[in-house]
């Protein structure tokens, strides 16, 4: 269904040389939006947000109600950017702006009109939940670094990209990659405190850290962690292909003195070996 954008930006801005652009958008258009690091572009529609996919783990996008959020996390990134509501699906191209001046702040679909309403299929009216993440991780979440590698035969590889924490629990952004020659069905991994854990070096000073198996890790035993949210961009990743995925979970126990609190995350085998992942708290 055709429907009419307009970029929106506060008048303070024009006077910097932001770029306000009018244009038409319908199924068969792809709306090109020009983004900047360290800076949200948003796109506002009159009406809630299904479903959001984007093709590169190097843009951050996450969707609250009606509003969609888009920041890359690379200089020079670009990818598409599919976005669908009731009223059908939107396409976009993000590409790297020249300069701030010239980056896009943000698009809002005009309203639709009651006309327009009535056409509609009636399954066109449902809505969703929204994603259950706080808008805060978009800006204030930590990137995850990484120590160690992970089995050489291992093909699904879990990388835990940025973690965010609240007053009471913890959410964590990661990617599924398959280096495989079969398709994966990923899942909402389940959470472990591993208890008494050890290493050959010191964990004291990785925190926010990933730990690959050669690190060495080992622990006495471990203890589920009730798991609050969990969100898989893509039902199946295809072998060389990678999705997007969120979860969250409560706060675990804090670690004794002078220790650090070590996670597991756990998911559906690849058909062969386990696929998992630890992370330092």
């Amino acid at each position: 269904m055709k429907c009419a954008v307009a970029m929106v930006a506060m008048a303070s801005l024009a006077a910097y040389g932001q770029k306000i652009e009018t244009q038409k958008a319908d199924r068969l258009k792809i709306t090109r939006l020009a983004t900047t690091l360290n800076h949200l572009s948003v796109l506002e529609f009159s009406e809630p947000v299904k479903e959001v996919a984007v093709g590169s783990p190097t843009f951050k996008v996450e969707w609250r109600e009606n509003k969609v959020f888009v920041q890359p996390l690379e200089s020079g990134a670009a990818t598409n950017l599919f976005i669908w509501t009731g009223s059908g699906r939107q396409s976009y191209e993000l590409v790297p702006a020249g300069s701030v001046d010239e980056m896009h702040f943000a698009i809002d679909e005009d309203p639709i009109t009651n006309e327009a309403k009535r056409e509609d299929p009636p399954q066109a009216k449902a809505t969703v939940d929204p994603p259950k993440i706080p808008s805060a991780m978009l800006m204030e979440s930590v990137p995850v670094r990484v120590v160690g590698s992970a089995k050489s035969r291992q093909k699904v590889v879990i990388v835990l990209k940025d973690i965010y924490q609240d007053a009471s629990r913890i959410y964590i952004r990661y990617a599924v990659a398959n280096g495989g020659s079969r398709a994966y069905l990923p899942a909402t991994p389940a959470v472990f405190t591993l208890r008494s854990p050890h290493a050959p070096r010191s964990l004291v000073g990785l925190a926010n850290t990933q730990l690959g198996d050669s690190v060495g890790l080992r622990w006495k035993d471990e203890a589920p962690i009730p798991v609050t949210y969990g969100e898989m961009r893509a039902p199946v990743v295809h072998p060389g292909e990678t999705a997007q995925g969120i979860v969250s979970f409560d706060i675990p126990p804090a670690a004794p003195p002078g220790q650090r609190t070590v996670v597991a995350f756990r998911f559906p085998e690849d058909g062969i070996y386990s696929v998992s992942a630890v992370l330092v708290l």
